[in-house]
């Protein structure tokens, strides 16, 4: 076997231009013709007059674009690249910017991101590459960047809150009303439910024993301290109405994790079309996606317009809501979003579930599995969902008859069904999803967006967070869809033979 010649000490006769080392449909392409056509007018004002040359925008973008393409978010390793790296070096135009500067310009220019994702959208609608008559939208934890030991629940501040009280107010009594009060303990010593550090959590002991240092000193001044820095957290959890505050990132939230453990994260929610492009994007704090499918929607519509009736809309069942269905069904889009109990175990296991029940929208009555028929008998008010109920009862004598009444119902002597006021949407949703053609349908979804996910997650490797607060991290999640984007629309210009190196 013979070896390739090389030529290690070998010169160029004439300098190589940069882009000649890479292909002519390289990704790097996009990200130039993308970012090179932006309005950066704003930052033309912001850098006007004396002081240091600014590196342009455009070149930290393009930076940002490509080092997330490659599953890079260290703003040192972005830097190293620009020195290195010959892709890099060309969309750098040859300029070395350092690490500092990358990530200031990360967290500070959200909107920038934000109008990159926007032209890119618009450049492939302009191709035809994105399709809109078929979306679908999902969710996802992402770890935060957050210690999920530094929290503490509101319930355990009114402790702490009620013991320094205590203490400052026993501290102005005398010696003898102490001995009544404390007996043979000392005025340092804390309740039984805060002394064990077995049964406090890990930034509840740095605060009790911070108090408990305070109180064997006598020392009024550091409990007026920790009194008015527990005071501040409470205050901010009464603002945003949560139980748990976290010191290191406060905008995070306790959400189970696909090990099933609760882990600090945020709620990251993606809508694609029909050839896995994402046309809307957002991260949330909210642990369920229930209330997220009109908000979804109607960033779609922020960016592309009103949908046109009969669009296709899938999620998941945890999507379902009621309130939700009803809006976009009003907008006449076709939906596709199945209830919890819409599942072959269900149906196969527990048959006399409601789902299982037939809805005759024209006669108004309800089918049960038996075939014998439950008909509406009167209505009233839920008294904590506050919507109106609709109750339908089979007939007496056709209960007590069936052989299966004991898996039927448990109390009276009719089966009944308390039906919402949307259940009529529901049971024609559940209808096509059960027709050939809307698990068809239903199915594209697994293509779709569940694959843009597993894009995002696995092979970006993009599983937490590096910044800190929701409008941070909402930057670093936009990033990584623009990162998504970029590669699915390069390789469908790559099928149609586009090439974009001529015009950079």
């Amino acid at each position: 076997m013979a070896y390739m010649k090389s030529y290690p000490n070998q010169n160029y006769l004439l300098s190589p231009k940069i882009s000649d080392m890479f292909s002519k449909n390289h990704v790097c392409y996009l990200i130039e013709h993308i970012c090179n056509n932006m309005d950066y007018s704003e930052f033309d004002d912001k850098y006007a007059g004396a002081g240091h040359p600014a590196y342009h925008p455009r070149i930290n973008l393009k930076l940002l674009a490509m080092s997330h393409v490659d599953s890079i978010t260290s703003s040192r390793k972005i830097a190293k690249n620009a020195q290195e790296n010959v892709v890099y070096i060309h969309l750098s135009e040859k300029v070395k910017p350092n690490w500092r500067t990358i990530s200031d310009f990360r967290m500070k220019n959200e909107e920038l991101v934000k109008e990159c994702m926007k032209q890119l959208q618009m450049f492939a609608i302009e191709e035809g590459l994105i399709d809109l008559s078929h979306l679908s939208t999902d969710g996802t934890t992402i770890r935060a960047n957050a210690n999920d030991f530094k929290s503490i629940k509101k319930e355990q501040i009114k402790k702490i809150e009620m013991w320094i009280e205590k203490y400052m107010e026993e501290a102005k009594r005398v010696d003898e009303e102490e001995n009544k009060i404390y007996g043979d303990k000392g005025m340092h010593e804390l309740p039984e439910n805060l002394v064990d550090p077995k049964r406090r959590e890990p930034k509840v002991n740095e605060i009790v024993n911070r108090i408990k240092k305070a109180m064997k000193k006598k020392d009024t001044s550091d409990i007026n301290q920790i009194k008015k820095e527990v005071q501040q957290v409470k205050q901010i959890m009464e603002q945003k109405n949560v139980k748990q505050y976290n010191f290191t990132d406060p905008d995070s939230r306790f959400m189970k994790s696909k090990k099933g453990r609760k882990e600090l994260s945020y709620n990251a929610q993606l809508v694609t079309d029909k050839n896995g492009i994402i046309v809307a994007n957002d991260v949330i704090q909210e642990r369920e996606d229930r209330n997220q499918l009109v908000p979804n929607i109607e960033l779609v519509e922020k960016n592309f317009g009103q949908l046109p009736n009969g669009t296709i809309i899938t999620a998941d069942a945890g999507y379902h809501n009621g309130k939700q269905l009803e809006i976009l069904d009003n907008k006449e889009l076709n939906l596709f979003v199945p209830g919890k109990g819409d599942n072959k175990t269900t149906a196969e296991e527990k048959e006399f579930y409601k789902i299982n029940f037939t809805y005759d929208e024209e006669a108004d009555e309800y089918i049960c599995p038996k075939h014998k028929i439950l008909t509406k008998r009167s209505q009233y008010i839920h008294s904590q969902k506050k919507v109106p109920m609709t109750i339908y009862a089979a007939k007496s004598s056709d209960c007590q008859a069936c052989p299966k009444r004991q898996a039927c119902f448990k109390s009276g002597n009719r089966r009944e069904i308390h039906a919402l006021p949307q259940d009529k949407l529901f049971n024609r949703i559940k209808e096509k999803l059960r027709t050939k053609e809307g698990k068809e349908i239903y199915a594209i979804r697994k293509q779709t967006v569940e694959r843009s996910f597993g894009d995002i997650k696995y092979n970006k490797k993009f599983t937490n967070f590096l910044l800190r607060g929701l409008e941070k991290v909402k930057i670093e999640f936009d990033l990584a869809c623009l990162a998504h984007n970029l590669v699915m629309i390069n390789n469908l210009l790559k099928k149609r033979r586009v090439n974009l190196a001529t015009s950079c």
